[in-house]
């Protein structure tokens, strides 16, 4: 029976203080989802926002951000003494929220005494490796790595670190309320009945503790990149998206398994229940830059070994859960990669409609980079609303046209369709706009108090025969 799921970014809830975050706003959010039948609940990235804020320049595998700390959890716990003022919806203001909660996390600290699970909890090596890069990084005026001294570069004396020892402890306590807030909200997720599902992006940030401490996996010299990742001019720009990460050293990778990959694969899967890998194409073919290239236009596409790294994936992990973002002009291959090893793939309507999708297929009207549905169709040319209507007809007829669509993409053969959270509150708001940097995009949040109302009443209207 096919699922359905709603795609809304944590940071995009209504919470109170500017962000949503792992609190009550997602709990509230989970008793709709679990009031109105929905089985998924798809998020961004919850990694560490890299520039421009983007989720998926994240300055780390497996770190959390700490933005999406809950005030109010940390009250509940002793940790702060009061909870501060809060913040009217409206869009997010990341300087604002990242002084606010930091500030906040600072006093949690101060009143935090260690546990036994706290030491294990900082005991593992990516905890050691992130604090220690996040450490520096703040002592450096939060500068990109390949920019500090040498005495902050790969392997610091002991004087330099017995004089941040007490920072590189806070990084650690930050990540550590995170993820026990984190783990309370999968534990209501699962008693719900709900599946999270991750989004976990292909590249990492060239900004990254993975780049710093693992500078073997990439093709890079002294941090600096050699190579660019990216995609040639597309349906979203003539110039193509420069993304500015390193690209992988996938020769390096092979020879030893495949081990940081699938390592990371696993800190994913111990998130979510399902992982949506974004740009999956380039386990297949990859699109390679120049460095000093100022646009993707003069790269060159690589073929990759996809099949050694699923065959090496599922050797040691049968049971994770992927899905294919398998979208764009792709060459047979990938499909053939992805059918191989039995990963659903992704439909999406405004890239095809009407469409014709197969029953493993993942159904969306648009994703996080897509305008709403409706600036979409408002801005499609007349002869192509004409097509929509006349597929629509019979026995869609007599819906509002957007209710038409949502209907029709409920109807398509799948495993489950996802719904933007805007489509189905009525909005206009987009989350991001590839090939463009910074503010609007990341910065949507709900900032109707009644979403929930509404959101009800369209899944009803929508599910009615």
């Amino acid at each position: 029976m096919k699922k359905t799921g709603i795609l809304l970014p944590v940071g995009a809830l209504p919470a109170k203080y500017g962000i949503g975050d792992f609190g009550p706003c997602a709990r509230t959010f989970i008793d709709v989802l679990k009031d109105n039948g929905i089985q998924v609940w798809q998020i961004l990235p919850l990694g560490p926002v890299g520039y421009g804020n983007s989720p998926y320049q994240c300055a780390s595998s497996h770190a959390l951000e700490e933005m999406y700390v809950s005030p109010e959890l940390l009250y509940e716990a002793g940790l702060i003494a009061r909870l501060p003022e809060e913040v009217p919806l409206g869009t997010i203001h990341y300087e604002e929220v990242q002084a606010l909660k930091r500030s906040l996390l600072r006093e949690a600290y101060s009143n935090f005494q260690e546990t036994e699970e706290f030491k294990e909890f900082c005991e593992q090596t990516w905890v050691k490796e992130y604090t220690l890069f996040k450490t520096w990084k703040e002592a450096n005026g939060n500068r990109v790595f390949i920019e500090w001294p040498y005495k902050f570069r790969r392997k610091p004396s002991r004087n330099i670190l017995h004089q941040y020892r007490e920072e590189i402890r806070f990084q650690m306590f930050i990540q550590y309320i995170l993820h026990v807030q984190f783990t309370a909200l999968k534990e209501k997720l699962q008693e719900a009945g709900i599946s999270l599902m991750g989004d976990m992006p292909f590249y990492t940030g060239g900004d990254s503790d993975d780049v710093y401490f693992h500078p073997d996996m990439f093709l890079v010299t002294d941090g600096r990149p050699d190579w660019i990742a990216g995609v040639p001019p597309d349906y979203f720009s003539a110039d193509g998206q420069r993304w500015g990460n390193p690209i992988y050293n996938w020769e390096a990778m092979k020879k030893d398994g495949y081990a940081w990959w699938l390592e990371r694969i696993r800190a994913n899967a111990e998130l979510y229940d399902l992982i949506r890998i974004d740009h999956f194409r380039a386990f297949d073919t990859y699109w390679k830059i120049p460095a000093s290239e100022p646009t993707a236009i003069n790269g060159k596409w690589i073929v990759n070994d996809g099949d050694a790294f699923f065959k090496a994936l599922y050797d040691k992990y049968p049971d994770i859960h992927i899905i294919a973002e398998d979208l764009g002009d792709l060459r047979p291959e990938v499909y053939e990669l992805r059918d191989k090893w039995k990963l659903p793939g992704m439909r999406v309507l405004q890239f095809d409609f009407p469409s014709e999708s197969r029953k493993e297929d993942v159904i969306y009207i648009g994703t996080h980079d897509n305008p709403s549905m409706r600036t979409w169709f408002t801005e499609l040319p007349l002869e192509e609303q004409r097509k929509i209507y006349s597929r629509l007809s019979g026995e869609y007829s007599g819906r509002d046209v957007y209710d038409a669509i949502l209907k029709y993409a409920l109807d398509l053969p799948g495993i489950m369709v996802i719904f933007a959270v805007q489509d189905l509150l009525g909005g206009k708001e987009r989350i991001n706009t590839p090939g463009t940097i910074g503010s609007p995009n990341w910065e949507y949040r709900i900032t109707d108090p009644d979403y929930a109302d509404t959101l009800k009443e369209t899944l009803e209207r929508i599910r009615a025969r």
